[in-house]
């Protein structure tokens, strides 16, 4: 494209595209993201992706495990970071994983929308299990638990009690986060104000020690 300096040479057209892709993820949103937009905006050609993604379906995957990738490490860092204890741990990661969508919430947006990936990836797989992996591990400690392999989570082999209770924390902390980017904690703005990470933090201030109060005898070992 004239006037404009391709960012691609042999060896980095995947990562080219995927550059592509979360700029305009940030700039006009996912209706934006095609494969001709983030060629151009890669400054190849129109058929240069294909060779890496076949599709935009392929992109879109990549993107997806990319963002898990993200949020694992944003999940890696609380539990590497915060107190080992139980409120400690689930505020923090709330409050990062609250922020990261915040900051990026097309990229989040995109993350949930299994209808446009390939959910079978393999690339995709292994990124969300690396993030759900350290979200059960918090769990456990939760729990006042040993943290089990995460391929015994997967299989269902565990018992019920604690499948209730990845349940009831994500859907807490998943729940508050898309309510959040998506303008639906009508009213509380205007109590906490407009600074969107200081919202965060004071309210995973004042959540997260009654929530597992509220639920302390959900969240105790189980016999």
């Amino acid at each position: 494209m004239a006037g404009q300096k391709s960012t691609y040479h042999h060896g980095n057209l995947r990562q080219a595209m995927l550059d592509a892709a979360s700029a305009i993820l940030a700039d006009e949103g996912l209706q934006a993201l095609t494969l001709r937009a983030c060629a151009r905006r890669a400054g190849v050609s129109h058929a240069a992706p294909a060779h890496h993604f076949g599709g935009l379906k392929g992109l879109l995957t990549a993107v997806v495990a990319q963002s898990f990738d993200m949020i694992a490490a944003v999940a890696e860092k609380a539990y590497q970071t915060a107190p080992k204890t139980p409120e400690s741990q689930i505020s923090e990661f709330a409050r990062q994983y609250a922020k990261f969508a915040v900051h990026n919430p097309e990229r989040f947006r995109l993350m949930f929308r299994r209808d446009l990936v390939d959910i079978h990836d393999p690339i995709l797989e292994q990124a969300e299990r690396r993030a759900y992996a350290i979200f059960t591990r918090m769990v456990y400690l939760v729990r006042g638990e040993p943290a089990r392999d995460f391929e015994e989570f997967r299989a269902g082999k565990l018992p019920k009690a604690v499948y209730q209770d990845v349940l009831l924390l994500w859907s807490t902390v998943h729940g508050f986060t898309h309510l959040f980017i998506e303008q639906q904690l009508t009213g509380y703005d205007e109590i906490l104000g407009s600074d969107a990470d200081k919202f965060i933090d004071e309210v995973w201030d004042d959540l997260a020690g009654p929530m597992l109060a509220g639920l302390s005898t959900r969240f105790k070992p189980h016999n």
